[in-house]
């Protein structure tokens, strides 16, 4: 494939600085598993007709042939891979990738959109995984990262009341940019929420922001946890037991999720706001700009040095 655009996020950020947790990334390795591109070539038995089709790769796939991935969890898989950390992924020119993992885009979405279908469609598996949603839940986001931010869009597209919150910091970039996709949002802390949510997406990492959630969505309500966590939080599952309080994880996608997501993106034309390109030069710096919370998304453009925002 020739890359068109390579987004980063923090798992990208977690491997460069080879942080805690991230150990088992086997470097040298090329980052970037949000990737669009054009197929150019392609292998023996592999169909032709991929070939000049633009198409984006499934970021975490596993062996096939194991239980886990026979129950369809193939991003589950204890031998599975992901593209950009244990196989060389679209932080480059050009990226080569198994035809069973690429799912095919249309030729009218724009770049800027469907750079963005990797992380839409993590959101998509957790929003999906809440079911029962209808117009009028209540919802809070914690954490205005591109992850959150995209669950937060797709609650409201979904008819869903939705507050975004985040820490002191993102008050410069993050929260302005989830005003400007028209979601309420306000820094986080005690009494600043302007209702009770039936429903709690926890986005940010932080132990304090999954015990708020613990402690103020409604009784019997749902805590889904899509972000990861540089260390094990500490919470009080006395009051999770007390309150019937419902804890789901999500992670990843898979390709009925990116299937979802590019029906969504098909006329997200707000989300353009979310992305910030560097050439590939400017990697270290996009890198840096994701770790400091100072872009929504930052994308790589390697095959120009064209930049915009």
């Amino acid at each position: 494939m020739t890359v068109e655009a390579c987004g980063l996020c923090g798992s990208d950020v977690h491997a460069w600085r080879q942080d805690r947790g991230y150990e088992w990334v086997r470097t040298p390795v090329v980052l970037g598993h949000e990737v669009v591109g054009v197929v150019r070539e392609v292998g023996a038995g592999v169909d032709p007709g991929l070939v000049g089709r633009r198409a984006v790769p499934i970021s975490i796939d596993g062996c096939g042939t194991c239980s886990v991935c026979a129950r369809g969890a193939c991003h589950l898989c204890p031998a599975r891979s992901v593209v950009g950390l244990s196989r060389d992924g679209g932080a480059a020119e050009q990226l080569v990738v198994p035809a069973g993992r690429l799912v095919v885009v249309p030729d009218d979405l724009p770049t800027e959109l469907a750079v963005l279908l990797e992380p839409t469609s993590v959101a998509t598996r957790a929003v999906s995984q809440l079911g029962g949603l209808r117009g009028g839940t209540r919802a809070v986001v914690s954490g205005p990262g591109p992850i959150g931010l995209l669950s937060a869009w797709l609650l409201r597209r979904r008819g869903v009341e939705v507050v975004v919150t985040g820490a002191g910091r993102d008050e410069a970039v993050r929260l302005p940019l989830a005003r400007r996709l028209g979601l309420t949002a306000v820094t986080a802390g005690a009494g600043r929420l302007p209702f009770v949510p039936e429903v709690w997406v926890e986005a940010s990492g932080s132990a304090a922001a999954l015990q708020q959630a613990i402690e103020e969505v409604a009784l019997r309500g749902t805590v889904m946890v899509v972000a990861l966590f540089a260390e094990p939080p500490r919470f009080d599952a006395s009051l999770l037991v007390r309150r019937e309080v419902r804890v789901v994880g999500s992670y990843a996608s898979l390709r009925a999720d990116y299937e979802d997501a590019v029906r969504d993106l098909t006329d997200a034309t707000d989300l353009r706001a979310l992305v910030t390109t560097y050439p590939l030069a400017d990697a270290v710096t996009a890198l840096e700009a994701t770790a400091d919370g100072a872009v929504g998304k930052a994308v790589l453009i390697p095959n120009t040095a064209t930049v915009g925002t």
